[in-house]
């Protein structure tokens, strides 16, 4: 398998033409201020809301809210539509779970599927220095919430529970102009495309419901049957096979039959690509010292890079001393995680299965 065609995101590449064409709105870009309307590019912000959101009786509280996301979305507001992606876990932990409070809080709390809320409320705390920016749409406001129009366009089997426990929603939104209601800021959303993608934590055990030691048959009836299937040069007891539904840089490699790792590759077309974590919250664009730090009191073993030579690193974790399972780091020049293997020994393999 030639080398120029070892990363699958050379195999795989699939361009957005909304995130290609998205920008950042920013009230401090004096260029874009004096643009036109017509000429001004759609704005994108993501919400990334895994982890840090809590049911709170009626609404959906994002408790870490993204300045530059809210930053993006407060000044897009009523200038028409945007891309406003939201990254979501299915089950939302109580308040009380994550900011137990004596005098509100008398247990842990039940919590809740995003599909509990009809529509889907999400609210946050303003910061600070985006109320001095702002205060003029955003007056006294303490609490920013936005109040889709509709119920969010989330997949059926996430729905359903099985096998995506996160969801990326790749959508187009029209926010409406701030309202106020005493010190809350509401911004209405018209919700008018939206495509969801499944996505999960990538282990050396697999990715989803697709794990590693599966049968090729058993993998695709758990990742469906629309899949793309490269063979690695003139062998064919090693194939790459990618879900559409999937982040386009991410790949499963099945070797004499059977699901031997899972590769994610950087695409810098593909938002959801980047939003793949390991269990301990690495991803594409993490760092080598982010690595260690995840890892931190556990056996790392770092190599040279085969391709990028002595300032690009391989660096592997075993799960066990066999060496059976496990997750290999390819590290570039700058010190940044450009791809991320996992699974049983197959993830040292460089260069398609040799």
């Amino acid at each position: 398998m030639p080398a120029s065609l070892r990363y699958l995101s050379a195999l795989f590449v699939v361009v957005s033409p909304l995130i290609a064409t998205g920008a950042h709105a920013s009230a401090t870009d004096d260029s874009t201020a004096e643009m036109s309307d017509m000429d001004r590019p759609a704005a994108f912000a993501v919400m990334d809301m895994r982890a840090s959101t809590a049911w709170a009786i009626n609404h959906f509280q994002w408790l870490d809210p993204n300045e530059e996301a809210l930053e993006t979305l407060v000044f897009s507001a009523g200038k028409g539509p945007m891309r406003l992606d939201f990254v979501m876990g299915n089950i939302v932990p109580s308040y009380c779970e994550l900011r137990p409070d004596p005098e509100n809080c008398d247990g842990p709390g039940v919590p809740v599927s995003w599909m509990e809320d009809v529509p889907q409320t999400i609210c946050m705390d303003i910061p600070l220095v985006l109320k001095a920016r702002h205060k003029d749409v955003l007056k006294k406001a303490d609490l920013l919430c936005l109040q889709p129009q509709s119920n969010l366009l989330f997949p059926d089997d996430w729905i359903a529970g099985n096998g995506w426990p996160q969801v990326h929603l790749h959508q187009t939104v029209t926010p409406k102009k701030i309202r106020h209601d005493g010190n809350t800021a509401i911004i209405d959303l018209v919700i008018t495309d939206a495509i969801a993608t499944g996505i999960a934590n990538l282990s050396e055990q697999g990715y989803g419901p697709a794990k590693i030691g599966m049968s090729d048959d058993e993998l695709r009836d758990v990742i469906g049957p629309n899949l793309d299937t490269f063979i690695a040069g003139d062998d064919e007891s090693c194939t790459y096979l990618q879900r559409d539904l999937d982040p386009s840089g991410l790949g499963y490699m099945v070797l004499d039959g059977k699901l031997a790792r899972v590769s994610l590759y950087g695409d810098e077309h593909d938002v959801a690509t980047s939003l793949v974590r390991t269990r301990n919250g690495l991803s594409i664009g993490s760092t080598k010292e982010d690595v260690y730090a995840a890892f931190a009191g556990q056996t790392l073993i770092e190599e040279e890079n085969e391709y990028l030579g002595p300032d690009g690193r391989y660096v592997t974790w075993w799960q066990d001393d066999a060496k059976t399972h496990g997750i290999r780091f390819e590290i570039d020049e700058n010190g940044t995680v450009i791809a991320i293997h996992a699974g049983s020994d197959a993830i040292t393999l460089i260069e398609g299965c040799v």
